[in-house]
């Protein structure tokens, strides 16, 4: 009842605005001929269910090895493509599924070309210093949610007070709850876990029936409803169904059930007892550290590292959420649903999922890296990120003072622990190269290079550059246009390829014999070429943040030509994929920035037990996303740079008041 009055209140509230505003609405609304329709508290709950969709994507990674499966690779391809890179065991032949070698490649193609971009899986840092690490005595929390940058920002920063009530951090509009931020007794934050717990099957139609498919019992009727879809003045029917294990996400392509199969998508964000909304709500009710572990015995979907910390000088984090339980397999490829071999049996206890709590040293990091024992056969995914950023995280913090300013500068490193490893990797590979002056200085600026992706280095440019080259020259022939989904360097595969499997440097499309020497020098010379024609031929004066700069896509007027790129925001940042200061980008297109940096710190947050009003804030952008509200971009300045600011608890405004008053 109590989660329910909230968002009950805070449509209400909404609502009441929409029907006694005065003035245009922003623009975006004129030129979509749309005018917003009465909120709901559903639609509050629909935000959660999208945003978890966002931040849980296996069955992306399911779709596409499928796909790379039909096309020709096999068992040991994949194991090479999704190399684990922190010790753990690689791939065993039991992921092997015959239901994903028989489907389609036609049918997957035209699948993946359906899925929307927005649909990814992001990132995240945090940590924690307890009290004895800090010199108040009390923890330090810091937390910067990675996330594709979008315009508007995501999130909005708020202090909402009223008696017995304090809510300080990061909302997002349309959710009445505190998503991460303190309550003046716990301050939270989080990361995702990447683990699986999306899972494709494949459906096999009833002969005898198409309004049926086969189930380990015999035939089930499809569950079937028709989804009514109005917009800009035009209604669309979208027929849906539904099996056992989930709705039939194959139906969006054309001919679904051609070939008798459809397939099915099994997620916890998808079930109708989802309770993560009451989670929230419990979460930013909780006193103590306890009651706030108890809170997210509800946390369903999706599966996050939530670190918190209380005033008292309690720590922990706990990947909260549901992680299913297979019969057998692990879900990394689209399984068979006749058989059930591989149903959901129920969800890993609570108490069995990976979880610390005021550690002897002091110390927890998360950072997308592994937290579970790889031996695991509850199997959480192979998708974690590297542990780079974990162990530059731990590296600095080793010799930090755990105040606050520290903190915050550690949030703003730059340095790339993958290309501190790779470099002499790829500088051995061309040491029978003989360079011209170009590329002699490129090499030279590499070997001296300490890794670190600042904005006025040359050296990211040419690292930049030359591995993504090299990323196509070794993965084009085998990957073809799946490539585009495999999306980014995986550190792990491309430190296996140069070091173990040389097979991969051959170009299987030419009728030579490539060796990864040549593979690698090929790729620089491609990169020195391409850079020189941006950039000038002087290297020394490239610029990372000439070439790397955060875009911020407007979901309408990104769309608009001439307006589009005028209205368009753009900030120079440093950072890579592999550094704290996550500057993940894309390659390959001739606009007007060369590596577009699409994915990173939306938020930053650095929390001060000792004193919460003290707490460190900063957002990409602005509170509004009106074009024409001052607010629009008020705090970009402050995020580019790397300031923060505080949340107090009596704002700094003059001639400002507003008064409630009861009917």
């Amino acid at each position: 009842p109590e989660a329910r009055s909230h968002l009950e209140a805070y449509a209400a509230g909404v609502n009441a605005h929409l029907a006694t505003r005065s003035g245009p609405l922003p623009p975006e609304f004129v030129l979509l001929q749309a005018s917003p329709e009465p909120w709901r508290p559903a639609d509050s709950l629909v935000w959660g269910r999208l945003m978890a969709l966002q931040l849980s994507g296996n069955w992306f990674g399911e779709i596409l090895r499928a796909r790379l499966l039909r096309a020709g690779l096999n068992l040991a391809d994949l194991a090479t493509l999704w190399a684990p890179l922190d010790g753990a065991p690689g791939l065993a032949d039991t992921r092997q599924s015959t239901a994903a070698t028989g489907l389609d490649p036609a049918r997957l193609d035209a699948l993946a070309a359906s899925l929307p971009d927005v649909l990814a899986r992001f990132a995240s840092n945090a940590w924690i210093l307890a009290g004895a690490r800090t010199p108040t005595g009390k923890p330090v929390l810091a937390g910067d949610p990675h996330l594709g940058f979008s315009d508007p920002n995501l999130w909005t920063l708020a202090r909402v007070e009223a008696p017995g009530y304090t809510r300080v951090g990061a909302f997002v509009p349309g959710v009445p709850f505190l998503l991460i931020g303190h309550n003046g007794r716990v301050a939270w934050s989080m990361t995702t876990t990447h683990s699986d717990t999306q899972d494709l099957f494949v459906e096999t139609v009833d002969p005898a029936d198409p309004s049926r498919y086969l189930t380990p019992g015999g035939s089930a009727a499809f569950e079937s409803r028709t989804e009514v879809i109005r917009a800009g003045g035009k209604t669309v029917e979208l027929p849906v169904r539904i099996t056992r294990h989930g709705p039939v996400v194959s139906d969006i392509t054309d001919g679904a059930a051609a070939e008798g199969t459809v397939l099915a998508l099994a997620s916890p964000i998808l079930r109708d007892d989802d309770d993560t909304a009451q989670a929230l709500y419990r979460m930013g009710e909780a006193k103590d550290a306890d009651s706030f572990v108890a809170a997210l015995r509800g946390f369903q979907s999706p599966e996050q590292n939530i670190a918190f910390a209380d005033v008292s000088g309690r720590t922990g984090m706990v990947a909260a959420g549901r992680v299913p339980v297979r019969k057998a397999g692990d879900g990394f490829l689209p399984a068979d649903g006749r058989s059930g071999d591989a149903d959901w049996t129920g969800w890993v206890p609570f108490e069995a999922l990976p979880q610390i709590r005021d550690p002897a040293d002091g110390l927890i990091v998360s950072a997308n890296n592994r937290l579970w024992d790889p031996a695991d056969d509850r199997s959480f995914g192979q998708d974690y990120d590297a542990p780079y950023r974990a162990e530059r995280i731990r590296e600095r913090l080793a010799a930090s003072d755990g105040s606050l300013d520290a903190m915050a500068a550690l949030q703003l490193d730059t340095v790339s622990a993958f290309a501190r490893e790779v470099v002499p990797i790829l500088l051995q590979q061309v040491t029978g190269l003989a360079p011209d002056k170009t590329t002699r200085t490129a090499l030279n600026l590499l070997a001296a290079w300490d890794g670190d992706m600042a904005i006025a280095r040359p050296e990211p440019v040419i690292f930049a550059a030359w591995t993504a080259a090299l990323h196509d020259r070794l993965l084009l022939d085998d990957l073809g246009p799946s490539l585009t989904r495999y999306r980014r360097i995986r550190s792990a595969t491309l430190i296996r390829i140069l070091t173990r499997e040389p097979r991969w440097c051959d170009d299987r499309r030419t009728p030579a014999t490539e060796t990864c020497p040549d593979t690698v020098a090929g790729a620089l010379s491609e990169a020195l070429a391409a850079m020189t024609r941006r950039f000038g031929t002087d290297i020394a004066k490239w610029r990372w943040g000439d070439a790397h700069q955060a875009v911020f896509e407007h979901r309408v007027w990104s769309q608009v030509p001439v307006v589009g790129g005028i209205l368009e925001r753009r900030a120079v940042t440093g950072g890579g994929d592999y550094a704290i200061s996550r500057g993940s980008w894309s390659w390959g297109g001739g606009g007007p920035v060369a590596f577009p940096h699409g994915h990173g710190a939306s938020l930053r947050i650095v929390y001060d037990l000792a004193d919460l009003d003290r707490s460190r804030f900063v957002a990409a952008l602005g509170p509004s996303g009106n074009l024409f509200s001052p607010y629009f971009g008020s705090w970009q300045k402050d995020w580019v740079a790397g300031r923060t600011f505080t949340i107090p608890a009596q704002p700094d405004t003059v001639g400002a008041r507003l008064e409630l008053r009861p009917e």
